[in-house]
C-alpha cells in the first residue's frame, strides 16, 4: 500500500529543503561577505581581523578621546573568563588613578582627558602584552599594582598621542613645474585664521610627537567651518601645479573642500577631501594637466578654475579650506566607500574597464562562431577522416597550456604582435577543443529530419547552420558565453605576456598595477576586487537559467 504525503509534511519537507539551500548559499557567500567587509576597513583595522568594519562615531565636537576598537584590552588566551571578568575592572580603576597622579609631570593640556576610560583601556592593552599568565589567578590589588607599577609618563603620552583625536594642520608646501616651496620656513610661522564656524585654532608646540595648529570645532550650532591661510608665492601663479597640506585626522570622515586664489582667479576642489584617518596624512589638491588623463597613478584630488576672486594680492595666494559636517549615515558612507573612490581615483580604471569590455566581446563571439562551424562540420557533415580529425582535436586538450606557451607566443612576436591586444582574441575565432566538443554533442541531438526538410527546401548547408541548428543550440552557446566571460575577465597570464603598454591593460593586469604601488592598503585592494568580481556575480544571476539548461541538454545523447 502507498502512503499518500499529506500537506503539513510536504510543506516541512519544503521549509526543510530551502533552509538547506539557504544555508549552503551563505555557507558560498562567506568568503564575498569577508571580501566586501575588508574593503570598508583604513588599515589600521585589518588586526586582529573582525568581521564588521568600524562605525563612524558621529562626531560633533572635536579634540576627544577614542581608542580603536581593535586597540582595546584582550583577554589573553590562557586567562579563564572568571579570572578576567574579576580582574578587569579594579586594574583600568588603578590606572586610571596612577595617570591622575602623575599630572604634574604631563602637559597640561592632559588634565582634561585623564580620566577617559579610553585611555586606561590604551595603557592596559599595552602593559598586558608583557603580563604573564598567573598573574590573574592572584587577588585583585596584586594584580592591580603590577599593572600601576609599570605605568610612566613616557607611556602614557605615547598611548595618548594614539587614542588623541584632533584635527590639525601643519606644513603646507607649494609644488611648482621647477621649484617648491614649504611653509612654514625657517624664519617664521604662517598664520591659519577662522572665518566662520564655531572652531578655535591651537598652537599645540608639544606633547604631541608633532607640532601642528589644532582646530577645535563644534558642529552643535553651525554645520561648517571655515579656515584660511595667506602664503607668500615665490613663484608665478601659472607655475603652480599642486598645493600639500599636511594635516591630522580624527576619524571623524566630516568633508574638506579647499579653495585657492591667486592673481584674480579662483580654483576650487573637485574632489574633496576626508576627516578619516587618525595618523598623518596629505591633501594634495593639483590644478588640471595633461597628467590628469595620463596612465600614471593619481595620487592627487583635483582641482579646477572657478571664475575670478576679489583676492588680487601680488605675490600672493589664499588657501581656504572649508569642513562641511557629514551627518551619522553620511559619515558611514564616506567610510565605507573611500577605498572604492581610491581606486576610481588612482588607476584609469574606465581604460581598463574598457579594454576587458573589448576583449570580451571579441573573444565571446569568436567562439561563438569559430566553434559553432566546426562542431557543425563534425556532427552534421560527413566528410574523409572526419573521426580522425575529431579525436586529433581532442588530444589536444590533454596537452598543458605550459607546454604551448613559448612557441605560441614566438609566433606572435614574429608576426608583430606582441604589445598589442590581438594574441588575446585572434586565436578565440579559431575555436577552443572543449567547446567543439559540447556543441558537436548538442547538435548531434537534434533530429535529422529537421535537416532533410531544409534540403528539399533548397537550403544550403550554411543556410542550415544558421537558420536551423544554430536557433536550436542557443542554450550550448549561452553556456560558451558564460565560460568565454569568466575565462577572459579573469585572464591574468596572457596580458601580462604580451603586453607592455599599460594603456592596452585589462582590469586583471590594471588591478595588479594597483597591487605593486598599494600593495599594504590590503582594504583598497579588496575594493578593486570587488568591483571586478561584481560584474561575474551580476552575470550569473542573470544567465543563471541559459547556463543551467546548456549544461542539462549538452550531455543528451545523440
Amino acid at each position: 500500500m502507498i502512503r499518500r504525503i499529506g500537506k503539513p509534511e510536504r510543506a516541512v519537507r519544503r521549509l526543510l529543503l530551502h533552509a538547506v539551500l539557504a544555508g549552503g548559499s551563505f555557507v558560498f557567500a562567506i568568503p564575498f561577505i569577508w571580501l566586501f567587509s575588508t574593503s570598508c576597513k583604513v588599515p589600521d583595522e585589518m588586526y586582529p581581523p573582525r568581521w564588521i568594519p568600524q562605525v563612524p562615531p558621529g562626531v560633533v565636537e572635536s579634540p576627544y578621546i577614542r581608542i580603536r576598537d581593535n586597540e582595546k584590552p584582550v583577554r589573553p588566551s590562557r586567562v579563564s573568563e572568571e579570572d578576567w571578568e574579576r580582574l578587569e575592572g579594579p586594574i583600568e580603576v588603578a590606572i586610571t588613578e596612577r595617570v591622575i597622579g602623575m599630572a604634574d609631570k604631563l602637559p597640561e593640556f592632559y588634565g582634561q582627558y585623564l580620566g577617559e576610560p579610553d585611555l586606561a583601556h590604551g595603557i592596559m592593552n599595552r602593559i598586558i602584552r608583557r603580563a604573564p599568565d598567573e598573574l590573574f589567578e592572584k587577588n585583585a590589588a596584586v594584580a592591580a599594582s603590577w599593572f600601576t607599577e609599570r605605568v610612566s609618563p613616557e607611556l602614557v603620552a605615547e598611548v595618548f598621542d594614539m587614542v588623541y583625536r584632533r584635527a590639525a594642520l601643519s606644513e603646507v608646501v607649494l609644488h611648482g613645474w621647477d621649484v617648491s616651496v614649504e611653509y612654514p620656513t625657517e624664519s617664521g610661522e604662517f598664520p591659519w585664521t577662522v572665518v566662520r564656524g564655531d572652531v578655535e585654532i591651537v598652537d599645540r608646540e608639544s606633547g604631541l610627537r608633532r607640532r601642528a595648529k589644532e582646530l577645535h570645532y563644534s558642529f552643535e550650532e553651525e554645520s561648517a567651518f571655515t579656515v584660511q591661510a595667506v602664503l607668500p608665492m615665490e613663484m608665478a601663479p601659472e607655475n603652480l601645479k599642486r598645493v600639500v597640506i599636511s594635516n591630522h585626522a580624527d576619524r571623524s570622515w566630516h568633508e574638506v573642500h579647499c579653495t585657492i586664489e591667486m592673481g584674480g582667479r579662483r580654483s576650487e576642489s573637485i574632489q574633496k577631501g576626508f576627516l578619516g584617518s587618525d595618523r598623518w596624512q596629505e591633501w594634495a589638491w593639483q590644478f588640471p594637466s595633461e597628467a590628469d588623463t595620463s596612465i600614471q597613478m593619481k595620487n592627487w584630488l583635483r582641482i579646477a578654475e572657478a571664475g575670478p576672486s576679489e583676492f588680487d594680492e601680488d605675490g600672493k595666494v589664499r588657501i581656504t579650506l572649508d569642513f562641511r559636517r557629514a551627518m551619522r549615515p553620511k559619515a558611514v558612507a564616506n567610510k565605507y566607500l573611500f577605498n572604492y573612490r581610491e581606486v576610481l581615483r588612482l588607476v584609469p580604471l574606465t581604460m581598463y574597464l574598457r579594454n576587458s569590455l573589448l576583449l570580451v566581446v571579441l573573444n565571446v563571439a569568436g567562439q561563438i562562431i569559430g566553434s559553432s562551424l566546426v562542431a557543425f562540420s563534425f556532427a552534421r557533415l560527413r566528410w574523409p577522416a572526419r573521426d580522425f580529425c575529431f579525436y586529433l582535436v581532442l588530444a589536444t586538450l590533454m596537452i598543458p597550456p605550459q607546454v604551448t606557451m613559448i612557441p605560441v607566443f614566438l609566433i606572435f612576436k614574429n608576426l608583430g604582435w606582441y604589445n598589442t591586444l590581438k594574441p588575446l582574441w585572434v586565436i578565440s575565432f579559431f575555436g577552443s577543443a572543449f567547446y567543439i566538443f559540447l556543441l558537436r554533442q548538442f547538435m548531434r541531438s537534434i533530429p535529422a529530419d529537421l535537416e532533410d526538410s531544409a534540403k528539399i527546401d533548397g537550403c544550403g548547408y550554411l543556410g542550415i547552420y544558421w537558420r536551423i541548428i544554430m536557433p536550436l543550440v542557443k542554450p550550448a552557446l549561452a553556456t560558451i558565453g558564460i565560460f568565454t566571460f569568466l575565462a577572459v575577465w579573469n585572464d591574468f597570464m596572457g596580458p601580462l605576456i604580451y603586453l607592455n603598454d599599460q594603456r592596452l591593460y585589462p582590469l586583471s593586469l590594471g588591478l595588479f598595477a594597483l597591487q605593486v604601488f598599494q600593495g599594504g592598503n590590503f582594504g583598497l585592494m579588496m575594493a578593486a576586487s570587488v568591483m571586478m568580481t561584481l560584474p561575474i556575480i551580476l552575470l550569473f544571476f542573470l544567465a543563471q537559467r541559459q547556463f543551467i539548461q546548456g549544461i542539462t541538454l549538452t550531455g543528451m545523447k545523440g
